[in-house]
């Protein structure tokens, strides 16, 4: 595998609630956007990252079930960060998305709840959004209610229908999906999607053969246009 990987508060907010882990050695790749007041969605964000990463790379753990594994890890961040919400006032509404893959040969499992996304770009040739937004906008869009353009640039595209802290109990959207050599996993967060195309994302994945040139080619562009969030990319190279 290569990798590469970025955060950046962006040009408005003041404190970057985004979080990230890599861990090649477990196949763990994740990212998180965290949402609440003065430094609850930085702590609801780092929480899930803590969480899941302790569960999924403690040893034993997958026993030949990833995806459950995902479910349950996911699962647990989000029974921690409801409860640390509930025991400190100032911490009262945080939340987070949580997009997290594990790869596994030529198998990647990804577990989603939120608006950061996870895609596939196979051969360099062309990208997949692969998660499913839990947005207001997106179900717009799948009722055909409105069109890509509109979404774009639609009231609510940052209100988002499932995340971790919102209740006790949530549930995972999970897939497992083929990869091959050559293909690359993208993970980010709405601060990159938010301001930068599927196809000007295909294209910088494609032009730079170190994915670490072309985090920094996609954060540059999201940044000229305004970097209104922060914004968090990981992209992971499949090679043998």
């Amino acid at each position: 595998m290569r990798l590469g990987c970025l955060t950046d508060v962006g040009k408005v907010r003041d404190i970057n609630q985004d979080c990230f882990v890599t861990n090649e050695d477990f196949g763990l790749f994740m990212v998180a956007d965290g949402m609440g007041g003065h430094l609850a969605g930085e702590k609801a964000a780092q929480s899930a990252v803590e969480v899941v990463t302790a569960m999924i790379c403690e040893d034993g753990a997958r026993n030949g079930d990833p995806v459950g594994l995902l479910r349950r890890a996911i699962q647990e961040a989000n029974r921690q960060i409801v409860q640390a919400s509930l025991q400190d006032s100032s911490m009262r509404g945080m939340g987070t998305t949580a997009t997290v893959a594990i790869a596994e040969g030529d198998s990647l499992h990804l577990g989603h709840v939120g608006d950061s996304r996870a895609y596939l770009v196979r051969q360099g040739k062309e990208i997949e959004q692969v998660t499913e937004d839990h947005s207001v906008v997106a179900q717009l869009l799948k009722a055909g209610a409105i069109t890509p353009q509109e979404a774009a640039h639609h009231p609510y595209r940052n209100v988002i229908t499932r995340c971790l802290g919102m209740q006790m109990d949530v549930e995972a959207d999970t897939i497992t999906v083929t990869w091959q050599p050559g293909d690359a996993l993208l993970l980010c967060t709405d601060g990159l999607s938010g301001l930068v195309s599927d196809e000007e994302m295909l294209a910088m994945a494609t032009q730079d053969s170190d994915p670490q040139d072309a985090c920094q080619k996609m954060l540059d562009l999201a940044m000229a246009r305004g970097g209104y969030d922060n914004i968090t990319v990981v992209i992971v190279r499949y090679e043998k």
